[in-house]
């Protein structure tokens, strides 16, 4: 009775912060399918890419996430139809004043679900990043100040080769900015 008490607990453990995630409706490498049908088609982004925004309590409602944690799907792909999703950004959308990250909204966020991190005594000043890889997924959680005390902070999910694709589809967007900048073909 024990064992089987104590392999329910163990359990509940493991299968609490999965239904503690988002459901973002589609996984890293599949079409928009269930996401599309629900929000309609993506945007159209750099040639050969979408992205869809959405807000954080209409993919995390049981998250409290605020309307200020946006979400962005990003998609590789020539059609809509035929773009899979390459990763997904949820960023803070912060004022002058840093008022999201500075409720810690997405760090809890981070940590509740993909697991806890090292912010120091005061997580309120973390200026660092912490990767995590579960579930054949790739997680990147971000904070940093720029210039003026204003915080980026963003969580970043993909897998491996996703994340090479979207590294290697920005370095040629961004080549080819840079030659159509200076005239070259």
């Amino acid at each position: 009775m024990k064992s089987i008490l104590k392999s329910l607990i163990i359990l509940f453990i493991y299968i609490l912060p999965v239904n503690a995630a988002c459901d973002f409706l589609v996984d890293i490498g599949e079409k928009g399918g269930k996401l599309f049908d629900k929000y309609g088609p993506p945007f159209p982004d750099f040639p050969g890419s979408f992205i869809m925004p959405s807000i954080g309590p209409e993919m995390c409602p049981n998250d409290n996430l605020s309307e200020a944690i946006a979400i962005e799907y990003m998609f590789l792909g020539e059609k809509p139809e035929d773009a899979v999703l390459a990763g997904i950004k949820m960023f803070a959308l912060n004022d002058e004043k840093n008022t999201e990250s500075n409720k810690l909204t997405l760090m809890k966020y981070a940590k509740k679900v993909y697991g806890d991190f090292d912010t120091g005594q005061n997580p309120q000043i973390y200026n660092n990043y912490h990767t995590w890889e579960k579930n054949n997924k790739f997680i990147l959680y971000m904070r940093m100040f720029e210039e003026g005390d204003r915080i980026s902070e963003q969580l970043f999910i993909s897998t491996k080769g996703y994340d090479k694709k979207l590294g290697e589809f920005y370095d040629k967007v961004e080549e080819a900015d840079s030659k159509a900048e200076l005239g070259i073909e």
